[in-house]
């Protein structure tokens, strides 16, 4: 099988990693991966800001927990007393992807949310593809200070993360269901 579908196919979403860091020659190319994905008329709507600092990171799901709380729900109540909750699920390295206000700015950062997952894959590392952390930035007065932080620039928005390391599980693979394809001749 092709080595880049074999990829696809294989990569799955990890929530549990080791604590050990991931090679900066591979992360360098899981942002490679990034930047080189589709994007509406090549305007790379994005911006990546690298994790690997865990007070910030504890700090991000402190942020994210607080958010929860508020929300009063049991399960968002559960989450967020939980001592380990991390929306990061605790992996070493966390890139976000923020994107400006261009129409499809969020559509890029999909497309390169993607690009980063299957490359991390390729590489032998564990990923998952997260949206729930920018629960963080819900309130302004903490969005400012953790945006200007983490050097976000100014007219971007969190949009999506990678968690990224090794992965300390082997999820099975989900079964797949076919009749969501449709043929037009």
């Amino acid at each position: 099988m092709n080595e880049t579908i074999n990829s696809m196919l294989t990569r799955r979403s990890i929530r549990s990693y080791k604590t050990t860091q991931i090679p900066e020659r591979d992360l360098n190319w899981i942002l490679e991966a990034a930047i080189y994905a589709a994007t509406s008329r090549n305007l790379q709507s994005w911006d990546f800001t690298v994790i690997q600092n865990k007070d910030m990171l504890k700090k991000l799901s402190k942020a994210a927990a607080d958010t929860l709380r508020k929300m009063g729900d049991a399960r968002s109540l559960e989450k967020a007393n939980d001592p380990d909750f991390s929306p990061f699920y605790n992996a070493p390295t966390v890139i976000i992807v923020s994107g400006n206000d261009n129409r499809n700015a969020r559509i890029d950062c999909a497309n390169a949310t993607q690009n980063m997952c299957v490359a991390a894959n390729a590489l032998g590392l564990g990923s998952c593809y997260l949206a729930s952390f920018t629960q963080a930035f819900e309130d302004p007065a903490v969005a400012a200070t953790l945006m200007k932080e983490l050097g976000i620039p100014d007219g971007y928005k969190p949009q999506f993360a990678v968690s990224l390391g090794y992965a300390d599980e082997k999820p099975a693979t989900p079964e797949r269901r076919r009749d969501v394809i449709h043929f037009v001749k």
